[in-house]
């Protein structure tokens, strides 16, 4: 199955299209934002998701509340077929965490945090003279002769002179999901990872990390940028200065979560589904107001402009709240599985992942004719601040149906203060602006209505 539009279709697409831009479409999706702007319900639900229950690490208390909240707020809208699907999730606790760096008799405390899914330190913890490395031929030049028995310091920064911060963020990503089973090759008792921001504070980021095929396990942490600077500082002049690292983190039990699903069926083509959604758990550190609370009541909001408004889509419209993205796309997975054990046939779906700074567009993840066919709806968008429409990437959850041929979307708004703090104790309800936020919810119900209304082809094969 492959979605794309025919010649054809787009020459009349756009030919339907302009005839109909002063036939109401302007007025409809101003009342999307009138909505939006005046009620700021998205704003609402986002406050009690960060404020009233907090932190939703998958396999937490939290993420089970915040899925039977979710789940009841679905309900008030007056979705149809609201449902809690359940999920294999794994749950892992931060426990106790320390850094102290050891010059002479002098001590500095390096603010850290230790990596999701990272083992703790054995006993007491570990005291180890450290090593940095810039790169991973760096360490692999090394090799286990400078690196047994040590700590190993991956020091490899966002490069700031990208446009894209989300490009920097992939670039340097590697340390921190790959350091600890790369550097556990040579001997290394631990690593400390430079935490994946641009901003100079003292607050680590966190972040999923995995073993692969490590025959033995080590610890593993992010320091915070000034703890990454002093660091390396020191090194420079005392190549023999040591760390005593202390980490009680640890794996439990795998348990269950929850995705949140409820839609409004389709009055034309009920068996075609439209899905919106973002991601439900969050890290332990702050409340997951950026990442991806905002994704979630901006998904939820869709649906809400939908029924106030009274638009009754041709497509059946799903909101889906996935568990579990942080720490290995399960609810993603399992929802993906779902779908093609029960045929269910996804034309179109749109994430928001991003966070909630001023709305810039979407990124298409599919072919060109597409994005070209969509390009025509800017004079109806672009007085919001939606300009940019460009093949890209969509999202980690969605992207598990990539293989029906669905159109995946990304939402994006201005990223360049996303990651400083992203995956942070700093992702707190307070930094959301209120109506970055229903911008962006009004504008992804925006673009849903008119690909709804205008009937954007999905061609089958």
């Amino acid at each position: 199955m492959k979605s794309l539009f025919t010649l054809l279709g787009i020459l009349t697409f756009v030919f339907v299209f302009s005839q109909n831009i002063e036939e109401g479409e302007a007025k409809n999706i101003k009342e999307f934002y009138n909505i939006a702007l005046s009620e700021q319900q998205a704003y609402k639900w986002l406050d009690h998701l960060c404020n009233e229950i907090g932190p939703r690490p998958a396999g937490s208390d939290n993420a089970d509340k915040a899925a039977k909240w979710a789940k009841s707020e679905l309900e008030k809208i007056g979705l149809e077929n609201v449902w809690l699907q359940e999920v294999d999730v794994p749950h892992w606790v931060r426990g106790e965490e320390t850094a102290t760096l050891t010059e002479l008799i002098q001590e500095h405390d390096l603010a850290i945090t230790a990596l999701g899914g990272s083992v703790g330190t054995p006993g007491e913890g570990i005291n180890a003279s450290v090593v940095e490395v810039k790169s991973f031929d760096e360490l692999e030049e090394l090799g286990e002769k400078n690196i047994k028995g040590k700590i190993v310091f991956f020091n490899i920064p966002m490069d700031p002179t990208n446009f894209s911060t989300g490009f920097s963020y992939g670039m340097a990503g590697k340390q921190r999901w790959a350091g600890a089973a790369e550097a556990s090759k040579f001997g290394a008792v631990a690593v400390l990872t430079r935490s994946l921001t641009l901003k100079r504070d003292n607050y680590p980021h966190t972040g999923s990390m995995n073993y692969g095929d490590a025959i033995v396990k080590i610890p593993a942490a992010a320091l915070s940028i000034e703890a990454t600077e002093l660091l390396h500082e020191k090194l420079q002049t005392n190549t023999g200065l040591t760390v005593k690292l202390v980490l009680t983190c640890k794996s439990m039990e795998r348990t269950k979560g929850y995705n949140v699903i409820g839609e409004i069926k389709g009055s034309e083509k009920p068996d075609e589904i439209v899905l919106v959604g973002g991601h439900l758990d969050s890290w332990d550190l702050g409340t997951g107001a950026q990442d991806d609370g905002a994704g979630s009541v901006q998904s939820m909001q869709v649906m809400s402009l939908f029924k106030k408004t009274g638009y009754a889509p041709k497509r059946t419209h799903r909101v889906v709240l996935f568990m579990n993205e942080e720490f290995g796309l399960d609810g993603a997975k399992v929802y993906a599985e779902y779908t093609k054990e029960n045929k269910i046939n996804h034309v179109i779906a749109l994430e928001s992942d991003g966070g909630s700074g001023t709305p810039r567009g979407f990124s298409f993840d599919t072919n060109m004719e597409t994005v070209e066919a969509v390009r025509e709806f800017k004079p109806l968008l672009s007085p919001y601040g939606l300009h940019d429409y460009a093949k890209g990437g969509s999202g980690a959850d969605i992207g598990q149906l990539k293989s029906e041929g669905t159109i995946l979307i990304g939402y994006r708004p201005d990223n360049q203060r996303y990651f400083d703090y992203h995956h942070a104790a700093t992702d707190q309800f307070d930094i959301i602006n209120a109506r970055e936020l229903e911008l962006g919810a009004a504008g992804m119900a925006a673009l849903l209505y008119l690909m709804d209304k205008y009937d954007v082809e999905v061609i089958q094969k």
